[in-house]
């Protein structure tokens, strides 16, 4: 998670491959995941109908327009759920101005720079 209000990055699973690890670590407490958000919570929508069944029953092929996806309410509760307790947990901290701002910057490598090599 962001959390969503500082950086607007929603809740999903990230591959391991693609996470940088830190040794700031955030106490939650007694909070607890709850049991629906697994595997098949964060799996892609997949479309039900095939493309070529959508153009044998007349769709125009040339059509641009693409669904938008809106977040059911479902996620938007788990998403303000897991949001509270991170932001409540880093507001304990004695280094949260600081953590907020780390948390708010996007984050980029150069040329030069190894994540492997780099202490947070």
């Amino acid at each position: 998670t962001g959390p969503f209000a500082f950086n607007s990055c929603p809740l999903r699973r990230v591959p391991q491959r693609y996470v940088i690890g830190t040794s700031t670590k955030v106490d939650l407490g007694d909070f607890k995941l709850p049991a629906h958000l697994d595997d098949t919570y964060f799996k892609k929508n997949k479309k039900s109908v095939k493309r070529s069944v959508k153009r044998k029953q007349g769709e125009d092929i040339f059509a641009t327009k693409k669904e938008k996806y809106v977040p059911s309410e479902q996620r938007k509760a788990d998403q303000k759920s897991v949001d509270e307790a991170v932001i409540k947990a880093i507001g304990k901290r004695t280094d949260k101005k600081l953590l907020r701002g780390y948390l708010k910057s996007a984050f980029g490598l150069r040329s030069s720079q190894y994540p492997h090599r780099l202490r947070f």
